[in-house]
């Protein structure tokens, strides 16, 4: 028997020389510090906001891309990815695969079953309330009954809804489909990328106030006013005084406004103009810091 065995080692880069003297951290650069403002003789700063959300379109839709629909028929072949319903109270119509019954009820309990058998909708439902529904398949057998004890009660209408996009489908917004009204749907074309047809758009508009971003003195606020809506026909709203001081981390809401903008028959090139003037005034010095804010967008 016989054996062997080699090993070979090197170290790479320069050695340091011996006694390598370590260098302190440098200091960091010193200024000398603002002044904190006097309570008593400074007044406050405050930052009224106006926050616009859109509450339909799966995330497609925003207040500066509000616009009218592209198609308003479902007719790209395939599944939709999604589908919005509004619940307004009908009888059959003859759209539908199968139907009977109506319901006109202001509060029923609907349930909605993909023709997979997958629950798409099964809750209580008021009059107006929409229904957005993910997980669509070819069709989908809708139910609407009454309401007893918070629960499910006695049937009123059961309908089947065909929900491919073809032609024979007829999924054309605004259509009504029994008790269901058709207000959105959104398809995808071959490239993956979806597209969003909307007959409305919800808009909710938030009117809030803090005080400026680096400020610290407290404001008391006595009130606010909001105006908004279509510039032609705007709404007010008066807002009481807040119930306590605003301080630099707090936010006061004083109220919203929902807006149902009809993206089909509600006109082109219509201005919607927002305004929110806040009276305020310092806690300890009691001197004036009203301020306002305003907002818009337009429907082209």
């Amino acid at each position: 028997e016989c054996g062997n065995f080699d090993s070979f080692n090197f170290v790479s880069g320069l050695a340091l020389p011996p006694n390598v003297p370590t260098n302190s951290p440098t200091n960091s650069p010193t200024r000398t510090p603002l002044p904190t403002p006097d309570d008593e003789t400074t007044a406050c700063i405050i930052s009224p906001k106006i926050t616009c959300e859109v509450l339909n379109g799966g995330g497609l839709l925003f207040c500066n891309n509000i616009a009218p629909p592209v198609s308003q028929e479902c007719t790209s072949g395939g599944f939709p990815r999604e589908l919005e319903f509004a619940y307004r109270g009908g009888g059959c119509t003859n759209n539908l695969f199968e139907c009977s019954g109506s319901a006109d009820l202001d509060e029923v309990w609907i349930t909605i079953l993909s023709d997979a058998q997958n629950v798409l909708w099964n809750q209580l439902t008021e009059k107006d309330s929409y229904l957005d529904l993910r997980g669509i398949d070819a069709s989908m057998l809708v139910t609407v009954s009454t309401v007893r004890n918070g629960r499910v009660g006695r049937e009123l209408q059961s309908m089947i809804i065909n929900t491919t996009c073809t032609d024979e489908s007829n999924l054309i917004l605004k259509d009504f489909f029994g008790a269901l009204e058709l207000v959105e749907f959104t398809n995808v074309n071959e490239n993956g990328l979806a597209s969003l047809n909307a007959a409305v758009a919800r808009v909710r508009m938030t009117y809030e106030v803090g005080l400026e971003q680096g400020t610290s003195i407290r404001a008391s606020i006595d009130g606010g006013v909001s105006v908004g809506g279509i510039s032609s026909n705007p709404r007010t709203n008066i807002y009481g005084a807040a119930p306590d001081l605003l301080g630099p981390r707090d936010t006061y809401r004083f109220g919203e406004d929902l807006f149902i903008i009809d993206l089909i028959d509600g006109g082109r090139d219509v201005d919607y103009a927002f305004e929110l003037n806040v009276t305020a005034e310092s806690a300890q010095a009691v001197l004036q810091c009203d301020a306002s804010t305003t907002f818009s967008f337009i429907i082209p």
